[in-house]
């Protein structure tokens, strides 16, 4: 277990100074994510977020696939998270003039923003399970995650600055704060819009697999 809660704070750690340093964009964010995962060889399912940890749990829990092992460890990665998002921000915070932060877009509204993060953190979670479904291929279904988050940073980018990532959000902008003192009323969106988003994206994952696992064994069945 130890290793795989390094293997969770290493990518973590990298996610959230990329992030802290790009300024949200997806080509970095992305690209650094799906190196991240290639990084730490997948040790701990490359999860590096909150909201996948705590999608995890759900699905498992619906799956009835979770046990107290499994739980205890999901629960440690989302501390691991949190700590080494706020140590990757605050290192990008002492290296790059202007720290990157996430809010709500002039011309926007928090509510607006609010479903914008939880609508694509649902389907970045969801792909997290389904991926697994689709392929034995670690490379392919880092790639597809990682693709889901930069599309989602140019989709509702220019909304909300693409999180979708509880601890990202938290760690980038407390460190924003701390450093320029503005820029944190809205952070609760960042946290709750994508914790709400996991939810619904492991329900949704949990019916999709279902009927993915019935199709299979009615195509086997015909065999």
């Amino acid at each position: 277990m130890i290793r795989r809660l390094l293997a969770e704070a290493a990518g973590t750690f990298l996610l959230a100074f990329a992030v802290g340093a790009c300024n949200s964009e997806p080509f970095a964010v992305g690209g650094s994510l799906w190196a991240a995962m290639i990084f730490t060889g997948f040790a701990s399912g490359a999860q590096f977020n909150p909201g996948v940890s705590v999608a995890l749990i759900i699905y498992k829990a619906l799956s009835k696939t979770l046990n107290k092992e499994g739980l205890i460890e999901l629960l440690l990665n989302i501390v691991v998270q949190v700590i080494f998002a706020l140590l990757g921000a605050l290192l990008a915070g002492s290296i790059v003039k202007y720290v990157s932060y996430f809010d709500v877009a002039e011309g926007y509204i928090a509510s607006e923003a609010f479903f914008a993060e939880m609508v694509y953190t649902a389907v970045l979670t969801g792909d997290a399970i389904m991926v697994g479904q689709l392929t034995n291929s670690n490379l392919i279904g880092g790639g597809v995650v990682a693709m889901s988050v930069a599309a989602g940073n140019w989709a509702i980018g220019k909304i909300t600055g693409g999180c979708f990532n509880p601890a990202i959000g938290f760690a980038i902008n407390i460190t924003n704060y701390g450093m320029n003192k503005d820029h944190f009323d809205n952070t609760w969106i960042y946290i709750f819009a994508p914790l709400l988003g996991a939810v619904i994206g492991s329900l949704l994952a949990f019916v999709f697999t279902s009927e993915l696992k019935g199709q299979r064994a009615s195509m086997e069945a015909k065999q």
